[in-house]
């Protein structure tokens, strides 16, 4: 998960793709290009990652990991900025919850 190149297969929401360049890493977005970064590896289950547009905004996507038996539990946070209708408040949620279950596939697949 906290692989950036993981991003494109199960973040479609916002990641069309993912490059390595002059050492970060960006994603190719419907709205251009952006620079990810994720928080350094921690025995919390702290995957938050930031998104950087090109307009300069910094993005934050808090991702927890808890385990739960042999599975483990993923929750994500999203912050509604002040710009942002509530319909595409609810549009933006409804795309998150489609990463999830997506992410959930592909973990699955693995294991």
């Amino acid at each position: 998960m906290r692989e950036p190149m993981n991003l494109a297969a199960w973040a479609k929401s916002f990641c069309q793709s993912v490059a390595y360049k002059n050492g970060e890493w960006y994603v190719e977005t419907g709205e251009g290009s952006a620079r990810v970064r994720f928080v350094e590896e921690n025995p919390y289950g702290v995957v938050d990652f930031y998104l950087t547009l090109a307009t300069g905004e910094e993005m934050v996507h808090p991702l927890r990991v808890m385990p739960n038996g042999e599975r483990c539990e993923v929750a994500a946070t999203l912050f509604r900025r002040p710009e942002v209708s509530e319909e595409d408040f609810m549009l933006d949620g409804s795309m998150l919850l489609d990463d999830l279950r997506r992410l959930n596939q592909t973990m699955e697949q693995i294991v």
